[in-house]
């Protein structure tokens, strides 16, 4: 019998699928609404693309991503994909559906991602994901608002202590080339970096018959971590990498003059994908979160795939990644503003239309029910609401006290 003949039981979910609760879905739709009301601000304009894909479409993109895509065909015998991220089909977007935009074009977007996991990692198949792209905007200006948006939006859903890394895939390409490093040993670098391998990279880069200047900077290139001064020495030891060193310093100028220095550290080992990156590249982290909580960059080459040609920067959030880093930050969730009414069942109809209608949430119970306050415990609502005698009693929960009400509607309205 092969494992797929064994039915799972009752209840089981798939490899990497979970529920989400209720008081975890309040807590991400707020966070979503934070970073919604964030892009808008900026004038990004939130778009949807459809959670299946034609393989072939997505596969234009060429960045690997389809290799972990749940695969399915439609009744032509076409393959079709759950969309593995939402950058790509946004690109698909707005190359073909906003071709005549004069731009630059500013996107925003959250929805569902799905992977297939790696085996033995303990990895979820569907990702939360919000995020804003910039397309038709070329230079570090452009950059340094999809650097700002994202500090901003990740503040607005309550992070923090951010960090910001920022690297060059351009950099790193003008050094290559410069020291001429053959096709080769470049393939083996690339691969170091995305595995974050320093030895593998160190030991190719030893190997090179380069000055001693030279190999010490492309030997620890990856390891270069700090401000405007790394581009400095950069440039220095490979005077042919100055323009995309300028356009970084230029980019951490901007960011200084918003603020932002204490927040935006310069990590060159930030290289995850060569072919898909043509420039800067983001990743923000979080204590309480193991991996980085956004990732993003330049992608200059990504809507020439799909028949108009735009430079594009942006990010995507992962949000249940910052969920778990704001969880730590905040603590025990606090209790939702929304009521448990005894009677809003029968005795106290009118009262329990009287709130809703002022937008306090009612939960209604029997005027029998005793279950209020392990109800509000389950579920975290504030306030337990029970008449007593010609007035009633509020029980605030979250500042553990209670108080006598003859207008719960003027009271409760006033403890928002």
């Amino acid at each position: 019998m092969s494992p797929t003949d064994v039915s799972p039981p009752a209840g089981a979910l798939p490899s990497g699928a979970r529920d989400v609760l209720p008081v975890e879905a309040a807590e991400l739709r707020a966070v979503e609404n934070a970073l919604r009301a964030t892009f808008a601000r900026y004038g990004y304009r939130e778009v949807r693309t459809p959670v299946v894909e034609f393989a072939e479409q997505l596969e234009r993109a060429n960045s690997g991503g389809l290799e972990r895509a749940f695969r399915l065909f439609d009744q032509a015998g076409r393959v079709l994909v759950l969309r593995p991220d939402l950058t790509i089909p946004v690109a698909r977007l707005i190359a073909t559906r906003l071709a005549d935009h004069p731009g630059p074009i500013r996107v925003s977007y959250t929805g569902p991602s799905f992977r297939v996991p790696q085996p033995g990692r303990p990895v979820a198949s569907e990702h939360r994901q919000a995020g804003a792209e910039l397309v038709g905007a070329d230079g570090p200006e452009a950059d340094a608002e999809s650097v700002l948006l994202l500090r901003e939006a990740l503040g607005a859903a309550g992070l923090e202590q951010i960090r910001i890394g920022v690297g060059d895939v351009s950099v790193t390409e003008a050094v290559l080339g410069a020291l001429a490093v053959p096709a080769d040993v470049r393939a083996r670098l690339a691969r170091a970096a995305e595995e974050r391998d320093l030895v593998a990279w160190r030991r190719e880069a030893s190997l090179l018959p380069l000055g001693d200047a030279e190999r010490e900077l492309l030997a620890g290139l990856p390891a270069m971590r700090g401000h405007a001064d790394v581009f400095t020495r950069v440039a220095a030891v490979v005077p042919d990498a100055a323009p995309e060193c300028a356009r970084m310093t230029r980019l951490l100028t901007l960011l200084d003059r918003e603020g932002l220095r204490d927040d935006v550290l310069v990590d060159l080992g930030i290289l995850r994908d060569w072919q898909y990156y043509s420039g800067l590249v983001i990743e923000a982290y979080a204590a309480g979160a193991a991996l980085p909580v956004a990732q993003g960059g330049r992608y200059d080459g990504l809507a020439a795939r799909f028949g108009t040609p735009r430079p594009a920067v942006g990010f995507t959030i992962e949000l249940e990644l910052l969920h778990r880093a704001l969880a730590g930050v905040n603590g025990a969730p606090r209790p939702v503003f929304g009521v448990v009414l005894v009677g809003g069942l029968d005795d106290e109809l009118e009262l329990a239309s009287e709130l809703r209608s002022g937008g306090i949430p009612v939960i209604a119970l029997t005027s029998t029910d005793t279950r209020a306050d392990a109800l509000a415990d389950a579920e975290g609502w504030r306030f337990v609401l029970v008449r007593d005698r010609d007035v009633f009693r509020i029980d605030d929960r979250a500042a553990g006290t209670s108080a006598r009400s003859a207008r719960p509607l003027e009271d409760l309205s006033s403890l928002r």
